[in-house]
Order: C-alpha cells, then sequence, then structure tokens
C-alpha cells in the first residue's frame, strides 16, 4: 500500500505539453536535470529558485498564460523526482501545482480526468511529508492510531499537509457519489484540523476555507454541520479580510448549495465580480480563477436552485 519513497511519482490525469511555454522551460531546465544525476547539488540550487517561481505564478493575473505552462512545469518537477525522490520540496510543489492546474483549468470541463490529477497530486503531498509510519495510521489505522499520529504532526509539517487535504478535499468533492469518498472525509477532516490548528493563515486562510467545504459537504446524518461550515469560513474572511476570493466561491458552492440560500449564493457571487482587480496582488492568479468560477456558477444558479 505504501512502497518506498524511490517509487515513481503518480501518473493519475493526463497532461498535455503545448505552446511556447514547453519549449521555454524545457531549454532552461534540460540541462539542470542533466546535472541532477551527478549532484544532489543542482537540485537544491533549483529548489529556491522553483519556490520564487511559484510566487510569480501566483501574483501573475494571466491565468491561461498560467494554464499553459502548468502541464509542463508540473511534468519536470516529477521528472527531478525520478532522479532525487527525496527531494520532498519539489514533491510538494508539485503536488501544489496538481491542485492548481485541476482546480483551475480541468475540473469544470472535465471532472472525470480532474480526479486523476487531485489523486496523483495528493500522493505527492504525501510524499513531501515525508513520515510513511504517520502517514500510515492517518489513512488506514484505527481512529485512536490517526488521531495520535495526527498529535505528533508539528507546524513544519503543515504545508506538505495543506496540499494532502486540498486534493484529497476536492477529489472527495467530485466523488461525493462513491461511498468510500464520503467515507474519507472522517480521517480528512481532523487532518485538515490539525493543519488549521498549527497554521490557520496558511496560503491566506486555506485550511479555514477546506474546513468550510467539508462540513458543507458531509451529510448532518454523519455528522456534517453547516453551522460549523458558515463559522470556518467566516474565519477564511477574516484572515484574508475577504481578499481572497476564491474563499467567497467555496462558500457558495458548498454552504450556500447545502442550505439553498440562493440570495446568500448570488450575493458571494456577484463579491467575487465586482472585486477590483488589485485585490490581494499576492494571490492574483488565484483571483483571477475565482473570477471565472464565479461566471460559471451564476451562469448556473437557476439550474442549482431548481
Amino acid at each position: 500500500m505504501f512502497p518506498s519513497r524511490g517509487r515513481a511519482p503518480p501518473r493519475g490525469g493526463t497532461l498535455t505539453l503545448r505552446g511556447p511555454a514547453f519549449r521555454i522551460l524545457l531549454a532552461g531546465l534540460l540541462p539542470v536535470l542533466a546535472g541532477c544525476s551527478t549532484s544532489r547539488m543542482t537540485v537544491d540550487f533549483m529548489v529556491p529558485v522553483l519556490e520564487n517561481t511559484t510566487e510569480v505564478a501566483l501574483r501573475t493575473p494571466d491565468a491561461q498564460l498560467v494554464g499553459e505552462a502548468l502541464p509542463t512545469s508540473i511534468l519536470l518537477l516529477e521528472g527531478m523526482l525520478e532522479t532525487h525522490p527525496k527531494q520532498r520540496d519539489v514533491a510538494r510543489m508539485a503536488a501544489m501545482y496538481r491542485f492548481a492546474y485541476a482546480f483551475g483549468f480541468v475540473e469544470d470541463e472535465n471532472p472525470e480526468r480532474a480526479l486523476g490529477v487531485y489523486d496523483a497530486g495528493r500522493e505527492l503531498a504525501w510524499r513531501s511529508f515525508g513520515r510513511e509510519d504517520l502517514e500510515r495510521a492517518i489513512r488506514e489505522g484505527t481512529f485512536d492510531e490517526m488521531h495520535a499520529a495526527l498529535a505528533e504532526v508539528k507546524e513544519k509539517d503543515t504545508r506538505a499537509l495543506l496540499w494532502v487535504a486540498a486534493n484529497w478535499g476536492m477529489w472527495i468533492q467530485l466523488n461525493l457519489g462513491d461511498t468510500r469518498a464520503v467515507a474519507d472525509v472522517a480521517r480528512l477532516m481532523p487532518l485538515a484540523d490539525r493543519v488549521a490548528e498549527l497554521d490557520e493563515t496558511l496560503f491566506w486562510g486555506m485550511p479555514r476555507v477546506l474546513l468550510g467545504a467539508l462540513h458543507a459537504a458531509r451529510p448532518v446524518v454523519l455528522g456534517g454541520s453547516p453551522d460549523r461550515s458558515k463559522a470556518e469560513f467566516e474565519e477564511a474572511f477574516r484572515i484574508s479580510d475577504r481578499n481572497l476570493l476564491i474563499a467567497q466561491v467555496f462558500f457558495a458552492k458548498s454552504y450556500c448549495v447545502q442550505t439553498f440560500d440562493e440570495d446568500a449564493f448570488r450575493s458571494s457571487l456577484r463579491e467575487v465580480l465586482d472585486a477590483p482587480a488589485g485585490r490581494l496582488p499576492e494571490a492574483a492568479l488565484l483571483n483571477q480563477i475565482a473570477r471565472a468560477k464565479a461566471r460559471l456558477l451564476l451562469d448556473r444558479a437557476e439550474e442549482i436552485f431548481e
């Protein structure tokens, strides 16, 4: 179930390479990748460069540009993992890129394909976590074992586990017709709670956004709570001062749909569309994706609430 960390990166979800982004990235990084076969130092040198590239991408409001580059970036990161499978930072970035690609550019048009991308992103994030004993307890252990393992999670682990939770949560959201996916919420919820407990400010309140969506997705008879969902979203809004617009999108598509609150659904999405372009420039890409999703959801409002 949990092969060694020398295993090849997961291949779920087909990635398409096209356009100038592929040629530019390939020309720039192939010499680096070739050097990795003889020197770990080259990969270590590249990690801060890749971190800075991620920050630049997040600040980029041109979602199409980033969307075209992501498949190539993912495969190059996973190629680096083929050579240095213990590079946890590279695994974390690949997991984040998988999430961004599926969420921003795949799931609305091809949810079946997005399932594979999210699933692969979750496995990469577990590799980034790097604690197979704790991973096994969280995924397969008794609930006592799971909670004991979560108690050992430290703040330094939260960046990896955020992307476990994000990819896993979106996989569940797209797979709610499967009883196994609904059952997974019982394991994901304590994991997301632990991440939020240790650092709720990650990615401008993303742990609280995920918890809000999870509490809305879970049926009340199985422990779901619209009230807890709303409280988590309110915390997320507080952390970002309502500037992380995907929080409003998740609030609309999860809490508002679950509670049949069409007025709140529409007003939340209009808030996203009416927000000035300069809000939270560090997350310009996420906010641009939020605007696109808000338009799609508003177009479907009558269908959703019929």
